[in-house]
């Protein structure tokens, strides 16, 4: 009787360690879950120092999504003498400042770059303002060639 209470113990401390390893693995798995979630809705705005426009009326702002590389550009102006061509000089200039300042190589459009106009009802008089963005992917950080060619490099003088 003795020999069948001792297994029956045994038994059960086993069984409740086992899910207590088991549950404690599932919450990291959902702490890990809830992370990526975040992280991968993560979008940070950015309003650059410097604009690079000569529109007294224009502003320009980023968001970018760090996990996807993806950075959105708006030039907004309420100016009627809306010039397109100044307003593409100004996001490529932003885009190139936003480039070094991350490090990356370059940059691929993912749209083309689309104008929007809209009308503010509850400012008097009514401001019409025009809205030029575009939505780009940033690609290669320039520090992974630095890593890979110091491995290459180690590799070399292990293998001698």
């Amino acid at each position: 009787m003795k020999k069948l209470l001792f297994v029956l113990f045994g038994l059960s401390i086993f069984a409740f360690s086992a899910f207590a390893i088991t549950g404690e693995a599932i919450n990291n798995d959902v702490d890990t879950a809830e992370l990526y979630e975040a992280e991968k809705t993560t979008t940070i705005s950015i309003v650059p120092e410097k604009q690079h426009t000569t529109d007294k009326y224009a502003d320009v702002r980023l968001e970018y999504a760090p996990m996807y590389d993806e950075v959105r550009v708006y030039y907004r102006t309420a100016n009627p003498n809306f010039d397109q061509g100044e307003a593409m000089n100004t996001v490529l200039a932003v885009l190139q400042d936003f480039q070094k300042e991350h490090k990356y190589l370059s940059y691929r459009y993912l749209q083309e770059p689309k104008l929007k106009t809209t009308i503010d009802k509850n400012v008097k008089p009514k401001k019409k303002y025009t809205l030029y963005f575009c939505y780009v992917q940033m690609v290669g950080k320039t520090n992974i060639g630095e890593v890979s060619s110091a491995e290459a490099s180690e590799s070399e003088s292990d293998s001698e």
